[in-house]
């Protein structure tokens, strides 16, 4: 038996940890974020997407009021969002909101039980931000990159 040449070392090294979750770069993303039409991101950070949806950021950098939307818990997309952008697993994201009704510092953003009917929010409401399954078309809603 041969050792492992470099590349072939090369390889399962960026597989293992070439992204941060564990999983294979090549892994297809289960989501896309979409935002209103006339917001001009092209692209956001990936915390600055995570301080939206757990409402310690406000505004988009063009001071629009940000308006962040989930999908119902049924979809594969949410949690695969929750685990990825916002850090948490969907208890620890569960435990974040019940401590902030509690408190009465603030409320989870509106859950949208359609597909369609989040992209007609994004689409309808300026500083709107949404995700969606990956394979789902995005309508009028302005996809953007995440960072």
């Amino acid at each position: 038996m041969r050792p492992p040449t470099l590349l072939q070392l090369l390889v399962i090294a960026v597989a293992a940890i070439g992204v941060p979750d564990g999983s294979i770069a090549a892994d297809p993303p289960a989501f896309m974020i979409i935002v209103n039409p006339q917001n001009p991101v092209g692209a956001a950070d990936r915390d600055f997407i995570r301080d939206a949806y757990l409402k310690k950021a406000s505004e988009w950098g063009n001071h629009e009021v940000v308006h962040p939307i989930d999908l119902a818990s049924r979809f594969p997309a949410r949690a695969r969002f929750v685990e990825r952008v916002i850090r948490k697993t969907p208890s620890q994201l569960r435990t974040y909101w019940h401590q902030q009704i509690y408190t009465g510092k603030s409320v989870p953003p509106p859950e949208f039980d359609s597909v369609a009917d989040a992209i007609a929010y994004v689409v309808a409401t300026k500083g709107a931000v949404a995700y969606i399954p990956a394979d789902a078309n995005p309508g009028a809603a302005k996809v953007i990159g995440i960072r």
